[in-house]
Parts: C-alpha cells; structure tokens; sequence
C-alpha cells in the first residue's frame, strides 16, 4: 500500500491532507506519486496529519517511490 492508497483507506482528500501538513495539495500529490519526496519538517507534519509515525510515513513514501520507479 502506497501513501495515496493509504490516504484514500482514512477516508481523507488530497486537500484535507495538504490542509492539515500546512502544504498545498500539488506537493501531497508529488510525494503520492512518488516524483519527489517532502523535506524533514514537512514529513513530520504530514506524518501528523495522517496519524501516523514518521517511521510507517517513510515506508509509504518507499513504496511510492518504487511504484514510480516501475511505471515511469
């Protein structure tokens, strides 16, 4: 499961995301798609906004990355 699945399965928008890591939701949908990855201030706020820890918030921002890797 990537971070846009994981999204998705709290029943959360990218908005609502983007609102709650204090970011815009184009920079949720690059890191989603695993094209570039937040710096460390903003994985502690979007590990936050997801209600996770930064540790999981790593690992589906991994598997996003690779997902990318595959298809593009």
């Amino acid at each position: 499961m990537g971070l846009r699945e994981f999204r998705k399965g709290r029943g959360l928008t990218l908005e609502a995301v983007a609102y709650l890591a204090q970011t815009d939701h184009s920079a949720v949908s690059r890191w989603e798609r695993g094209l570039t990855r937040p710096g460390p201030h903003a994985t502690v706020r979007l590990a936050r906004a997801l209600g996770i820890s930064v540790a999981r918030l790593e690992r589906l921002l991994d598997e996003a990355r690779d997902g990318a890797a595959t298809t593009g």
